[in-house]
């Protein structure tokens, strides 16, 4: 078996941009099947680096003649080869032997590309995959580990999804965005057992029955399963731990350092260091055993694995700890004494340990970690809420490079106790991502982009704080589902993450947690009317929706009840301005659309709340003469100046915000009516690329099949390769086909939209409206919107 895998994320943002067999026919001119590797996102002068270790093999400077332009390719074990394609510049040579993670270049666009990111090809030299020439391999199952998708810990509660709702990897499945409901029986009236939260991994356990997949769901994602207090995650339990610690007999061990070799009839261990100490099991002779502290009359403190124990072990509630070595290297610091048992002069690090700090408050430089079980010295008198101690340097975790000053703590009066102070905390408890640490023994190590810490087992967990890349966390219990339960330093934690919704540029920080692989919303067009009725608002609840669109002139109180029932859905605000008039179609101005529109967007946006994650569509259909066409523009390119300077306006009214550029009505030209949207489109490029996204616009029917809808989908995604997309309306609008099969075809087309990276979601045309033109559309009272809630 080969040992060759990913071990590094290739960019600094964990997204896919284009999957490996993507769009066959933009790569059939190239003799092959589809797309060669995998497209991932990767901004202009952004870093790229090595998925595993290897020797580079070629690096091509050149950015002309080659279709991956600027491109270093690494030949790895096993006869792997990966190839870093449309660099802007390659920061490596020939021969250089690199290992995960290194820096290889930086992104760019360069050959035949449209947009920045790094194209990843995976090849191995004289073998097929399937049906692709010149030894070239799907990178896909290599990548996915790297996103998270790895088994989840049990226990795990079996149930039914709906197929539609999740992404199939393998044995494992991934719940899409806006998650899927578990139920008993393979059928969308089975009982429901609960709501799987979007990217939760699951395991599958059997074949799919209907529109239904058998599968193993861990109760740590679940809400109505029982989850463990995220205050205070279970440690691991003591029959887990590999080693025990006790008192042996000093006469039958040989002593080295800090070794010890038990004699040839084995010892017994004890609890304390004296014959009438609990005997918690007989270690075997000629057993290795390690020195922990000094002798205490005739018994010497040590470590015993529990494979050298010969028969049962007993271990008690209580084990006298030994006392430290004298050891000229002790090193002084103030502890915080929530984890402290002072007995005497001697003091032992808590559950979880505590930090040894250079002053006597919060402020105090970090020195080291003072591990749980650890015995140190009582340096002095205790000052506030800190105790000063001494502890030897061989038992610190983590300690600092240059030791700092530390303050010197008052001595302790003769045969006078220290009184312990009251404790209080210095770490937080959590939960965090398993896939995303790297865990050894009882500590743990944040990866490449850092962690977000959850009160939860769970991907919708509240989120504590952000624990930057390699910072050290205990682990302080066994995973659930996806997640481990660690303690984190106070001093390390920053404020929660989270990531902004614009596309990233150079600087920004990458999201810690990769989106789920299905990760495009489903969601619903509120009212063609001004008004969004009580029953609409009801309709939105039943299909529980990840995406709204609304217009700017909708009821203020409609849209607040639409925002407090879907607090964290997307949104689509539509800049919504009546071009027609009595005598035809209106000439508006940029600056007209602007005063006309910009207060009922405001008031929308205000309703709508800071932080969430909107998009405002700057008008809509401009290639129909009844939105402006022939009157405030004549075609594509007169529209394209039209609408670059309403989105300077825009700009500067709104700074943040993103603006997408408006779907068009799709369909060839229709004299007097409209103009073709592929011609129309095309010449207001200009607008498309300088916006923040594109709108879209599909539609089908009983003679006009779905397949057709989804065709024009990926005429748009194919010229505007890196563009994120939103279907702001969708729909089979037209009279044959039932409400049930109608509320199908959509949960379908949600479906194939997941396998389109850049598209961000569909809302669904419409709600409600009072325009007989649009009544096979509308969902209120036709039972659509609980159909797809059942998903």
């Amino acid at each position: 078996m080969s040992e060759f895998k990913f071990e590094a994320w290739p960019t600094e943002y964990r997204s896919i941009n284009q999957y490996f067999g993507a769009n066959p026919q933009n790569y059939a001119q190239f003799g092959l099947p589809g797309h060669e590797g995998i497209d991932i996102m990767a901004p202009t002068g952004s870093k790229v680096f090595a998925v595993a270790p290897g020797r580079i093999s070629m690096v091509r400077t050149n950015p002309e003649g080659h279709n991956y332009g600027i491109h270093v390719r690494i030949d790895h074990v096993d006869n792997y080869q990966t190839i870093y394609a449309h660099l802007k510049q390659a920061r490596v040579h020939v021969g250089q032997q690199v290992q995960a993670g290194d820096l290889l270049g930086l992104a760019n666009d360069t050959g035949n590309s449209f947009g920045s990111h790094l194209h990843l090809t995976l090849k191995k030299k004289n073998e097929t995959y399937k049906n692709w020439p010149f030894n070239i391999f799907d990178p896909t199952p290599y990548l996915l580990p790297l996103l998270g998708f790895q088994k989840p810990a049990g226990p795990y509660t079996d149930g039914w999804a709906y197929t539609a709702g999740i992404t199939l990897v393998g044995e494992l499945a991934q719940a899409n965005s806006g998650g899927i409901n578990l139920r008993k029986s393979p059928s969308v009236y089975g009982q429901l057992i609960d709501l799987v939260p979007g990217g939760t991994i699951m395991i599958l356990t059997g074949s799919k029955q209907g529109q239904y997949t058998a599968v193993k769901v861990p109760n740590a994602a679940l809400k109505n399963a029982p989850t463990p207090e995220p205050t205070d995650p279970t440690p691991p339990p003591t029959t887990t731990s590999p080693t025990v610690d006790g008192w042996a007999y000093a006469s039958y061990l040989t002593r080295n350092g800090d070794q010890a070799v038990v004699g040839q009839y084995g010892i017994n261990l004890r609890a304390t260091p004296d014959r009438q100490g609990t005997n918690m099991g007989l270690v075997r002779g000629g057993s290795t055993i390690t020195v922990t502290g000094k002798v205490q009359g005739d018994y010497l403190p040590v470590r015993v694995r529990r494979s050298d124990f010969s028969g049962p072990i007993n271990v008690p509630d209580i084990v006298v700890p030994p006392q430290p070595e004298d050891d000229d290297d002790m090193i002084l610091g103030w502890a915080f004494t929530q984890n402290l048992t002072i007995n005497g002069k001697q003091v032992v690090s808590g559950r979880f340990g505590t930090n040894l700090r250079s002053r006597p408050n919060r402020t105090g430089q970090r020195i080291a970690l003072y591990p749980e079980g650890t015995v140190g010295k009582l340096a002095g008198l205790t000052k506030g809420e800190y105790t000063p101690v001494r502890v030897a340097r061989k038992l610190l975790q983590n300690v600092v490079g240059k030791l700092p000053a530390v303050q010197q703590p008052e001595p302790l009066p003769e045969d006078e106790e220290p009184k312990p102070p009251q404790p209080i905390h210095d770490t937080t408890p959590g939960w965090a991502f398993t896939a995303a640490i790297t865990i050894s023994g009882g500590m743990a190590n944040a990866g490449l982009y850092g962690i977000n810490l959850r009160n939860a087992p769970k991907r919708d967990g509240e989120n504590i704080g952000f624990v930057p890349a390699d910072a050290s966390m205990l682990v302080t219990g066994q995973a659930q589902g996806e997640y481990t339960p660690v303690r984190v330093d106070d001093d390390i934690l920053e404020r929660p993450f989270t990531p902004k919704p614009t596309d990233p540029v150079v600087g920004d920080p990458p999201d810690p947690e990769p989106q789920p692989i299905g990760h495009a919303a489903i969601g619903l067009h509120a009212s063609a009317d001004p008004t969004i009725t009580d029953a609409e608002v009801a309709e939105f609840k039943a299909m529980r929706p990840g995406m709204i669109k609304v217009l700017s002139f909708h009821n203020p109180d409609g849209v607040r009840k639409l925002a407090k029932n879907h607090p964290n859905v997307s949104w689509v605000v539509r800049a919504f301005l009546d071009f027609r008039s009595p005598n035809g179609t209106r000439t508006i101005s940029p600056n007209q659309f602007l005063n006309d529109t910009i207060n009922d967007v405001r008031r929308t946006l205000n309703i709508i709340g800071s932080g969430k994650d909107v998009v405002v569509e700057l008008h809509n259909e401009p290639n129909l003469v009844p939105e402006g066409l022939s009157g405030a523009w004549q075609d594509g390119a007169t529209f394209a100046q039209w609408w670059l300077e309403v989105l300077r306006l825009y700009r500067q009214a709104l700074p943040g915000m993103r603006f997408i550029y408006p779907g068009l009505s799709p369909g060839s030209e229709v004299r007097g009516i409209k103009q073709d949207h592929i011609q129309f489109v095309e010449a207001s490029r200009a607008a498309v690329e300088a916006a923040d996204g594109l709108g879209i616009h599909t539609y089908w029917s009983n003679v006009y099949p779905m397949q057709r809808a989804v065709d024009v989908l990926d005429d748009y995604i194919s010229r505007f390769r890196f563009k994120p997309i939103w279907i702001t309306e969708a729909s089979n609008n037209k009279s044959g086909t039932s409400a049930f099969r109608k509320a199908q075809q959509y949960l379908d087309f949600w479906q194939e939209i997941q396998q389109r990276p850049t598209v961000r979601g569909v809302t669904y045309f419409v709600a409600s409206a009072s325009d007989p033109n649009f009544q096979e559309e509308v969902w209120v009272g036709r039972g659509i919107g609980a159909r797809i809630g059942r998903r």
